[in-house]
């Protein structure tokens, strides 16, 4: 994993962390994980991280990297066991686009309509989210959910047993433009 791609899967854990919703678990018999790998390394670009928070709810996800016009990005796969969405968010967190609601099960090659368009290439952050009020309608303001300190004030992510978000990062090339940096003198 690069240097960006770490220090953007990294803020946007903390940034999860600590609003609260990552620890937004109710007490609940937690399952066996997925691929011990997964576990340990919850934020690697271009794989599939795996997430099982409770028997009622699981997910996976692979997002890898790829070029795109900026206004729209694929995620190859997403295994959703209680159903909801797919939010990609930008490095500092932001929540840039989402899919419409999924019913629970597999579902590939998934089209994310960008709502905020990205200009340059970045690296993109992929998880998968529940939707935890029911409206199928996703509603997702990490400030709201934690003052208002309820589990389902805002549809949260599916969490890892380590109490993380699920999520996979890709590296979306914009344009012509290439992953090579250009050398300042």
């Amino acid at each position: 994993m690069t240097r960006n791609a770490t220090l953007g899967a990294l803020v946007f854990t903390l940034l999860l962390v600590t609003t609260g919703l990552s620890g937004a678990v109710g007490a609940s018999e937690t399952v066996q994980s997925g691929p011990a790998e997964a576990s340990a390394a919850p934020l690697a670009r271009g794989t599939t991280a795996t997430q099982s928070q409770t028997a009622n709810e699981s997910a996976t996800i692979s997002f890898g990297d790829q070029s795109s016009n900026g206004s729209a990005v694929t995620v190859e796969s997403a295994n959703l066991s209680a159903g909801g969405y797919v939010v990609v968010f930008a490095q500092n967190g932001t929540a840039l686009g989402n899919t419409s609601y999924l019913e629970p099960g597999t579902h590939e090659n998934l089209t994310v309509s960008l709502g905020t368009p990205i200009g340059r290439s970045q690296v993109l952050i992929a998880a998968p989210h529940l939707d935890t009020d029911g409206d199928r309608t996703f509603d997702f303001n990490a400030t709201q959910a934690q003052a208002a300190g309820a589990q389902n004030a805002t549809d949260r992510p599916y969490l890892q047993p380590n109490g993380l978000p699920v999520n996979a990062v890709g590296f979306v090339t914009v344009g012509n433009a290439s992953r090579q940096g250009t050398a300042t003198e």
